[in-house]
């Protein structure tokens, strides 16, 4: 409290009239007023996109001309599914050579057994028949992968986002095919300001869909960057763990907009308000705080004194005691304003 205390200290304002009449005025002072809130109502509240949580950027360990190209982009696959082939003629003759070699290596490996049980061949021979073998059985193991290579299969299920190749052109090893996407598994990106960093610890996270509004899904943080890349804020992760979010009810998808609230989680916090710093005034010794309410019925404004608590957010004061949700309090031009004085409102 005392570093709040110093704060509307430093704000070096005095109020040589507390207690004292209103003097006339030709017109009445303008000010801008604004409704307090209740601590545990407290909404922040940014733009958020729902992006995927499990996706496979997939591609060819080999290269070569593409031949067969299945799918779509949004066209849903199986986990398995042949999504893309490519050219696999020179991959099927080193396939077929090699098998021919591991075939006679293999005859000849079970022949040497055969002798070295009988003692017709030395362990000398049997060394080199059996490495000839390993190798001509690495060899064709090693042509069999490359052959499955040919083919690109889906790892789950899911649906292309975005095809990058088209049919009959020629790819190289790594080189992106397709964007398959995990529906079933999303998450939710916004970005945060880095003033309102400390909101993730101290608000609950709330997740509402344009197209089911009202609705607010439960969310957890699953990651955040703790960088700036673009001086925007820092990007920021949120899970969708709210039992009542299933997609076979709600049609929600990748790229979907969506409302990402931080509400106050504490209960006790209820019966706390929440006012811009702005609206805070010192007494005329420059100590206690103090608000301007405003008065709609008479037009006027009433000094009175409240017991502040910490900083929140950003540039905001809690009041412990001293105000109710719902009063407005002057929050520009309190500075020269008296007690009782009758003011204009320019805008909440």
């Amino acid at each position: 409290m005392k570093s709040f205390m110093y704060l509307v200290m430093g704000m070096g304002v005095l109020l040589s009239s507390c207690g004292t009449a209103p003097r006339e005025e030709a017109s009445l002072r303008p000010v801008k007023i604004k409704t307090v809130e209740s601590l545990g109502m407290t909404d922040k509240s940014f733009s958020g996109v729902v992006i995927p949580d499990q996706y496979s950027n997939l591609a060819f360990k080999v290269g070569g001309p593409l031949i067969k190209m299945n799918v779509d982009a949004g066209e849903k696959v199986r986990k398995g599914q042949i999504i893309a082939e490519i050219d696999p003629i020179d991959y099927r003759l080193k396939y077929e050579a090699s098998r021919s070699s591991f075939l006679t290596a293999q005859s000849q490996m079970k022949r040497a057994e055969k002798l070295l049980a009988k003692d017709a061949i030395s362990h000398q021979d049997y060394e080199s028949i059996r490495a000839n073998f390993d190798n001509a059985k690495a060899a064709f193991e090693n042509a069999s992968s490359l052959m499955e290579e040919t083919k690109l299969r889906a790892p789950f299920d899911g649906y292309v986002h975005e095809k990058f190749v088209e049919n009959y052109q020629k790819v190289q090893p790594g080189m992106q095919i397709v964007r398959v996407i995990n529906p079933s598994s999303l998450q939710v990106r916004f970005t945060l300001p880095e003033a309102s960093l400390a909101l993730l610890s101290e608000y609950e996270l709330l997740v509402e869909f344009e197209n089911y509004k009202g609705i607010l899904f439960k969310s957890r943080l699953k990651e955040m960057v703790p960088a700036s890349t673009d001086g925007a804020g820092m990007p920021v992760f949120l899970q969708l763990d709210d039992k009542r979010f299933n997609l076979s009810e709600y049609n929600v998808g990748v790229g979907f907009i969506c409302r990402v609230i931080l509400r106050h989680g504490n209960t006790v916090a209820k019966e706390s308000s929440v006012v811009p710093v702005a609206a805070m005034v010192a007494d005329e010794n420059g100590k206690n705080p103090h608000v301007f309410v405003y008065d709609e019925a008479t037009s006027s404004v009433k000094l009175r004194k409240v017991t502040t608590d910490d900083l929140v957010r950003h540039g905001d004061v809690v009041i412990s005691e001293g105000l109710q949700p719902g009063e407005k309090v002057v929050v520009a031009g309190a500075t020269r304003l008296v007690d009782g004085q009758k003011v204009k409102v320019l805008s909440e």
